[in-house]
């Protein structure tokens, strides 16, 4: 922040606490809420540059799913089904563990109990998932044929398939939730401080020095830019997104993923429809750590709503935001060498809000020591020297 927006001009008091995350989004604060689940003698402290979900926590399309069927069929030819399976179950359980957790806990937050369907456009694409081994079954997508989609979708898509049991909501409210929750637990929660090094007694920020005994570096898309150690190994990339005010209502009550397409949408709230995607059109161009707005893309997702949905529309919203991505399109949940005891979770390739919640509690077993190794395991990261 710079000096002029400041109301005072004095050096801020040193913090001390057990545990200082660094980064109040979705991953950050599920990592404090499992800290204070399981440890609730442990004094936690989230710090954040800007204010809880103001990345990209705040700013996707509200899509708290296990994730498409195409991201599960390229899991599948990647790293083979067992390993695929192992994955949707662990989102599976995270989605339960928002649930019972998050949702039933917060009376405020109206979360709408959905499904999402991945549309499929071709019997030369469905066989092509087939050839290579998917199984949709195996992964609990149910087929749904052509003439029982929505009648916007039944003439343009051969069927789909069919995950349950997901949820619609308004990100910046679970995210608001949740900090809610974190806040009646004394959890404390320093919001517009920027951390900037990692030292022996903890995180120096632009106006004191948090001391701590572990920290958690929860920064996702920015890990590059908090230490150059990460670079090449969390790339940050943009999402574009987009807010439409149909002319007329639209009766698709799921979550939607068209991936020869590469986009994603849903409705939001009468004629009100959310959509983004579109990323690998300028791949490089949307290969960066500060959010800004691509006419090429924003101008794709448009003609997609008009061309392939045949809809007609004004424009109420535009944005961005940073994801951060590894090569192997799964996060990193480790425990990493540094001046003090480190745990790193981030890197969720565009699966941050279904996986999330889970990954906290990875994370916080690895500061507790009640796990030695995450779920996903420790992936070759003998170059990270904090």
């Amino acid at each position: 922040m710079s000096h002029w927006h400041r109301q005072h001009t004095f050096r801020t008091s040193d913090l001390t606490t057990d545990v200082a995350i660094l980064g109040g989004g979705f991953v950050g604060l599920s990592t404090a809420y499992w800290l204070t689940e399981t440890r609730p003698d442990l004094k936690v402290a989230v710090i954040d540059r800007g204010t809880c979900g103001g990345g990209a926590s705040g700013r996707n399309a509200g899509f708290l799913t296990v994730g498409s069927a195409a991201f599960y069929e390229a899991l599948n030819r990647r790293w083979g089904q067992d390993r695929a399976r192992h994955i949707l179950s662990f989102a599976t359980e995270s989605l339960e563990l928002i649930n019972q957790h998050i949702l039933k806990a917060s009376p405020e937050l109206k979360a709408e109990r959905s499904y999402s369907q991945t549309l499929i456009g071709s019997e030369e694409q469905l066989g092509n998932w087939r050839s290579a081994g998917f199984d949709a079954n195996i992964f609990n997508f149910n087929w749904q044929e052509g003439a029982s989609l929505p009648g916007h979708l039944n003439e343009r898509f051969i069927g789909a398939f069919q995950a349950e049991a997901e949820y619609k909501v308004n990100p910046v409210q679970l995210l608001g939730s949740l900090k809610s929750l974190l806040e009646s637990r004394r959890v404390q929660i320093v919001e517009n401080m920027s951390a900037y090094q990692l030292g022996p007694q903890g995180i120096t920020t632009e106006v004191n020095t948090i001391r701590a005994r572990h920290v958690v570096l929860a920064l996702n898309g920015y890990l590059p830019q908090f230490h150059p150690a990460f670079t090449g190994i969390v790339t940050p990339r943009r999402a574009q997104m987009l807010a439409v005010e149909l002319d007329e209502g639209l009766d698709c009550p799921a979550l939607y993923y068209d991936p020869p397409e590469r986009v994603y949408w849903r409705m939001a709230q009468e004629k009100v429809l959310i959509i983004g995607g579109k990323r690998l059109l300028d791949e490089a161009g949307e290969t960066g750590d500060f959010e800004k707005l691509s006419p090429l893309i924003q101008e794709a997702l448009e003609e997609y709503l008009r061309g392939q949905l045949g809809l007609r529309f004004k424009i109420i919203g535009r944005w961005s935001g940073i994801m951060g991505f590894t090569e192997s399109e799964l996060p990193i949940i480790e425990s990493l060498a540094g001046p003090l005891p480190t745990v790193v979770v981030g890197g969720f390739s565009g699966h941050g809000m279904g996986l999330g919640f889970h990954a906290g509690r990875e994370a916080a077993a690895l500061v507790t020591g009640e796990k030695s190794a995450s779920f996903f395991g420790p992936i070759k990261h003998s170059e990270i020297h904090l």
